[in-house]
């Protein structure tokens, strides 16, 4: 049985307007956080802390020399409240925003195309899809977005840059771009359009007598380990004698569809375990449905982040593949969703995951087996290509 989801962040907002990253976001079906219960110490701490911001409300409603929109207060202190956390994964979406961004998990909305992901203060192209606004105009990964419609992004979540970038189809945003993060700005006006986000690509590659089973995967949403065990068994079909599983530029998804997936190639063995401090150690391990055993390549970048990095970290360590490519993103935190009663949500870090044998790639990432870098100046895909010829030479 595929295991239940839970959401683990995507190290970047598939920006369609915003792709959470590399090219493909989560469809997200979130799943429901435990009823949280507090110790009378703790329970006292939220109560005088709540006493004291109602307190700082009053007196500015009752002494402050014009008048003050609560509202802005109420949504100031939550947001410097989570600042003091100082955890870039851990915000508060207000109704419009969250509403926004849930519309970007529907698998299409309208946007420019891009993957997205806030490093410090930069928030940074990941990913641009093919026939796309973002495309169009030359924006590539690497690129740093520095200003929205004249708003900075720099003091923003990822979330609300996402929202203020997706928009109605045929509506213009004009973007302030700082090519590669360096240089001058350019000003740029794209008109946003309906996004598809694929899933998955694949295609068999022929090379010295061998056929290769090529598998792009985009993110992790809802239902993707089964996709892959699909795309695997017609490859298979089609005379696949080893495989190429492309991780890279993926951001991530759901810590069961990582499961999953990794499942699909590893048929026992641990894929992950998670652990915080009101959550319970749990691991999780390979479901036993594996739908190939043959030799696998997996390839990666400095943007595999995430679920994508579970699976790079499960298959490396159960010695299942050889990693391949550049060290990837460091994005070891899993999160869930809050639903809050004014319709807001509230994303918050609620654990840390470890690889099977015990990694804490957080901040750190994964370092693959061979090195292999893709030049995106050239037309050719090295590291591809590398990948390739691994396999053909049995090594």
């Amino acid at each position: 049985m595929r295991v239940a989801k839970i959401l683990i962040t995507i190290v970047a907002t598939l920006l369609v307007v915003a792709a959470a990253f590399a090219g493909g976001y989560v469809a997200n079906d979130v799943a429901h956080p435990q009823r949280i219960t507090l110790t009378p110490t703790e329970r006292a701490q939220a109560d005088q802390a709540g006493d004291l911001e109602r307190v700082v409300i009053e007196e500015l409603q009752g002494r402050y020399y014009k008048k003050v929109d609560v509202s802005k207060l109420e949504t100031g202190g939550v947001n410097g409240t989570l600042k003091s956390l100082d955890d870039p994964y851990t915000v508060y979406m207000d109704p419009k925003e969250s509403q926004k961004w849930r519309e970007t998990l529907e698998g299409s909305y309208s946007g420019i195309g891009a993957g997205l992901e806030k490093k410090g203060k930069k928030l940074l192209i990941t990913w641009v899809f093919d026939d796309s606004p973002a495309k169009e105009a030359g924006l590539k990964a690497g690129d740093a977005i520095v200003t929205v419609d004249g708003e900075p992004t720099a003091d923003k979540s990822v979330e609300a840059n996402v929202t203020r970038i997706k928009g109605p189809e045929g509506t213009q945003v004009i973007l302030e771009v700082r090519k590669q993060d360096h240089g001058p700005l350019q000003k740029m006006t794209l008109t946003r359009r309906q996004i598809h986000i694929p899933v998955t690509r694949t295609k068999i590659i022929e090379r010295g007598g061998m056929k290769i089973g090529y598998i792009q995967l985009y993110d992790y949403s809802t239902g993707v380990g089964k996709t892959i065990h699909g795309e695997i068994d017609k490859l298979e079909s089609q005379g696949a004698q080893t495989f190429i599983l492309d991780l890279r530029y993926n951001g991530g998804g759901y810590v069961g569809e990582a499961v999953n997936v990794t499942s699909d190639f590893l048929e026992k063995g641990a894929v992950v375990t998670t652990v915080g401090l009101h959550s319970p150690k749990q691991t999780f391990d390979a479901t036993g449905d594996a739908a190939t055993d043959k030799p696998l390549v997996v390839l990666v970048n400095h943007w595999t982040a995430s679920s994508s990095e579970i699976t790079s970290g499960a298959l490396q360590d159960n010695a299942r593949a050889t990693i391949m490519g550049t060290q990837t993103f460091g994005k070891g935190l899993v999160q869930e969703l809050v639903d809050l009663p004014n319709g807001a949500t509230l994303k918050l870090t609620t654990a840390i995951y470890l690889t099977p044998d015990g990694r804490d790639i957080n901040k750190k990432g994964i370092t693959p087996d061979v090195k292999a870098a893709d030049d995106l100046k050239t037309k050719p895909d090295e590291a591809l290509d590398r990948a390739v010829e691994y396999l053909v030479s049995g090594h």
